[in-house]
């Protein structure tokens, strides 16, 4: 294991040394490379020699695509258009009324 800070490139010593990944970092160096979160050793993750959030790691390394973090924003309303459908169980017209 080297003594050397992978973030500043100076040595470590034990009085200020954190530990990730099985590499040594300063207490002040400790931080997120998105967002420059302070970190700890409950929300560390390293990834090839890099410190991140678990937020950072997630929305970096973590499933992409629908259902992963797409929130209600993402949802959409299709009633099947594309198939021939035109008419929806939702819409609040009165059937057989002409206006």
């Amino acid at each position: 294991m080297s003594n050397i800070c992978l973030k500043c490139n100076r040595a470590v010593y034990a009085a200020e040394e954190m530990l990730a990944g099985g590499l040594k970092w300063h207490k002040i160096c400790f931080k997120c490379n998105l967002c420059n979160k302070r970190l700890d050793s409950v929300n560390v993750n390293a990834h090839d020699q890099a410190l991140y959030c678990k937020q950072c790691y997630a929305r970096k390394f973590g499933p992409k695509g629908y259902g992963f973090g797409g929130g209600a924003g993402a949802l959409g309303m299709d009633i099947g258009e594309h198939l021939g459908n035109r008419s929806c169980e939702m819409d609040n017209k009165p059937r057989g009324v002409n206006a």
